[in-house]
């Protein structure tokens, strides 16, 4: 059976669910809609444009790998969100003390992105397409 449909959510653990969201509204412009206790953990929801992102405190049941190795990781790298006005919220970023750890470039496509340092290690990919 096929997908039907954009993708749900993406679901983040932090270790401070709420300063994570926090982070997310002010450098990308998120609304926080949802912040409640489900199933043993805070769960803070942020609506980032039509995508939705669910932030969680660590359960008592989870096993985090809590070391920080400098090496790549298998798994999701980074999630992209498209964007309007890519060079003004970039420099939104820089203003507000972020971080962006790989600048404007363009793709063959003609799109042009930068990846920005989230909360928790998270990378994010901004993406404007072309016009």
């Amino acid at each position: 059976m096929p997908v039907v449909g954009h993708y749900h959510h993406v679901h983040l653990i932090s270790p401070d669910p709420r300063a994570a969201a926090e982070w997310f509204v002010e450098f990308l412009g998120g609304n926080i809609f949802k912040d409640e206790e489900l199933r043993g953990a805070r769960n803070v929801r942020v609506r980032l444009g039509e995508c939705m992102l669910n932030i969680r405190g660590e359960r008592e049941s989870d096993t985090i790998d809590k070391s920080i190795t400098g090496k790549q990781r298998f798994g999701i790298d980074h999630f992209c969100l498209e964007v309007g006005g890519l060079e003004g919220m970039l420099q939104e970023v820089t203003a507000k003390g972020g971080e962006i750890p790989e600048p404007l470039f363009e793709l063959p496509s003609g799109n042009r992105a930068a990846y920005v340092a989230g909360p928790d290690g998270v990378v994010i990919e901004l993406i404007e397409p072309k016009a």
